[in-house]
């Protein structure tokens, strides 16, 4: 199974629309990933995890309780549907990328420890409850570097009106 999975199309879009604010009509091609992503992730063959997974798999949202609690492993035909999640999420990632440019270091990294959650769900080493708990501890860590990430900028600028000034 391909490890390299990405975050849902909406989480994708928005993280990194601000980052490519410079290219123009930045808002039509967000809508474009968006649609592109929703038609991937629509996919019936996602169907059996559905209630189970919350799609798109987006970082930072709130798990639903019954989600957290769920302490079931997937069967068999679960797997084949958590592949082919693994497979619309690699598809709308790469799509993304191309039309959009590469996400922030720190974006990535939330994407590779997404793809080992996914993974460990995939293999049975995981209930459902506890994937969706390390998608809250993603989204806590991809906001808190996002933070840093801005603070360090913000630093950057002054130092730069600092020196600019002398």
């Amino acid at each position: 199974m391909n490890r390299t999975i990405g975050i849902a199309a909406l989480g994708f879009a928005i993280a990194i629309g601000g980052c490519a604010s410079n290219r123009p009509d930045t808002g039509a091609v967000a809508e474009e990933v968006k649609g592109y992503c929703a038609q991937r992730l629509g996919d019936d063959r996602i169907n059996p995890v559905r209630n189970k997974i919350l799609i798109p798999l987006t970082i930072g949202e709130p798990q639903p309780i019954e989600m957290l609690a769920n302490r079931t492993y997937p069967t068999d035909e679960e797997r084949a549907a958590i592949h082919a999640l693994s497979e619309a999420q690699n598809a709308c990632q790469t799509f993304a990328s191309r039309r959009m440019g590469p996400p922030p270091s720190y974006r990535s990294s939330s994407q590779d420890r997404i793809a080992a959650s996914l993974s460990e769900l995939y293999a049975g080493e995981i209930t459902y409850g506890e994937f969706a708990r390390s998608m809250l501890f993603i989204g806590a860590r991809d906001q808190a570097a996002r933070e840093d990430l801005e603070q360090a900028m913000q630093a950057r600028q002054r130092w730069m009106e600092i020196d600019a000034a002398n």
